[in-house]
């Protein structure tokens, strides 16, 4: 576990993590046009889908946004997000420590895998 006490790795998995994060604000935009241009831009989110989404907001609030890492999942949270008018700050702040967590479990992950494999 060497590479987590490396200092240019910690700078580059939250630099990248920072860049994925500013890629979802296409996104949370989308979202801040409001319901009609989500459907008329991503005709395959359902209605049902996004009352879903909104009742995850409703309970959880801008914290759902961990979960924004996810595939699909986070695609349909980050523009939900713009929608439901979650200030910008907090939306970067949920995203940029879900794709953090990520970055950090995919780096480990396939260090660890390639550490198996070579011996």
């Amino acid at each position: 576990m060497e590479l987590l006490l490396d200092p240019k790795v910690w700078v580059a998995v939250i630099l990248f993590s920072i860049l994925c994060a500013v890629g979802n604000l296409a996104n949370y935009q989308v979202g801040k046009r409001g319901v009609e241009a989500v459907f008329s831009r991503f005709p395959q989110i359902k209605p049902e889908q996004w009352e879903r989404v909104g009742g995850l907001y409703k309970r959880h609030g801008p914290r759902i946004l961990l979960l924004s890492a996810l595939p699909v999942l986070g695609f349909t949270l980050t523009t939900a997000a713009g929608v439901f008018n979650i200030k910008i700050s907090t939306f970067l702040f949920w995203v940029i420590i879900a794709k953090t967590t990520r970055n950090w479990l995919l780096l480990l992950f396939g260090y660890e895998t390639v550490r198996f494999f070579a011996g």
